[in-house]
């Protein structure tokens, strides 16, 4: 499944989460490279010109954390992101004819409430009207695709989730998993690596009194501003969630052989459903906290 083969509020939701993403790693990452450049300037200022820079460099970095503040980016990729996934698991609800899109509805009566969720979505996120305009918005909300994989025999369309949900979702479960596993480790041994720097530093202006300037401060700020980051980016709850929802979905898949009938694929895809929504809504909840 390709990103246009999804409704097109999908789209629109999935473009905006990722725009607001971006906005928001780049302006903290921003605000604190320029803190670790003024502390840096402050540390070598030695003339004017090192002043006027210093002064600038923090007015800079005092107007982007306004605008973190005001513009609230990351409230705006979190809702579109549940929004986005939100639609995708209705979108795989409907592919696979499971509740409340099975085949005891006709399927203008189907088609017919797939859009009224669409409509309760909206409804529901008005505060990001603003950002799910565009061209994307003139795309089909019930795709091709999604009426082609609806109208597949129930083997074909179990195969079909097994190779392009179940599957799919675990890669990329376990794919995250390590990354996030490797970048905690990574940051974690680099903060202790700059407090190090630090500590030695101070330890040596202490034992030499004749010494009149290290760069303790530039260490600490780069220690704190490393800590940030981590924190900033959830890697070790990352890391414990994606591991749980991969094994999970192991889990999953390996009741799937007990798929035989339309009923067993509809409880199946709820089930599944459920569980990727579940470790979504923990997402949300911890980046909201």
């Amino acid at each position: 499944m390709n990103d246009n083969d999804y409704p097109a509020l999908f789209c629109a939701t999935d473009l905006a989460s990722n725009v607001s993403q971006k906005a928001f790693i780049f302006l903290n990452v921003s605000y604190l490279i320029l803190a670790i450049m003024g502390t840096s300037f402050a540390y070598f200022n030695n003339s004017k010109l090192f002043s006027i820079l210093t002064a600038s460099i923090f007015l800079i970095g005092l107007f982007l954390l306004i605008i973190i503040l005001t513009k609230k980016y990351d409230y705006k990729w979190y809702s579109c992101r549940a929004a986005a996934e939100s639609i995708k698991t209705a979108t795989w609800r409907f592919m696979m004819r499971a509740e409340p899109y099975d085949d005891s509805k006709t399927t203008a009566l189907v088609k017919t409430e797939f859009r009224n969720l669409l409509r309760e979505l909206l409804r529901n996120n008005t505060s990001i009207a603003d950002l799910i305009g565009g061209e994307v918005s003139a795309q089909e909300q019930i795709t091709l695709k999604m009426l082609q994989v609806r109208d597949l025999e129930l083997s074909e369309r179990i195969n079909f989730y097994l190779i392009n949900r179940i599957d799919e979702q675990r890669k990329w479960y376990a794919k995250k998993y390590t990354q996030n596993k490797n970048n905690n480790l990574l940051w974690f041994l680099l903060v202790i690596l700059f407090n190090s720097v630090a500590a030695v530093l101070a330890i040596i202006k202490i034992s030499d009194s004749q010494i009149q300037q290290l760069p303790i401060d530039v260490f600490a700020v780069v220690a704190v501003s490393s800590l940030t980051w981590i924190q900033l980016k959830r890697f070790q709850d990352l890391t414990s969630s994606y591991a749980l929802t991969a094994h999970e979905i192991g889990t999953i898949r390996g009741i799937f052989e007990e798929v035989k009938t339309e009923e067993d694929l509809s409880a199946f895809v709820i089930d599944s459903e459920n569980a990727f929504s579940r470790e979504h809504t923990q997402w949300i909840a911890k980046r909201s906290s």
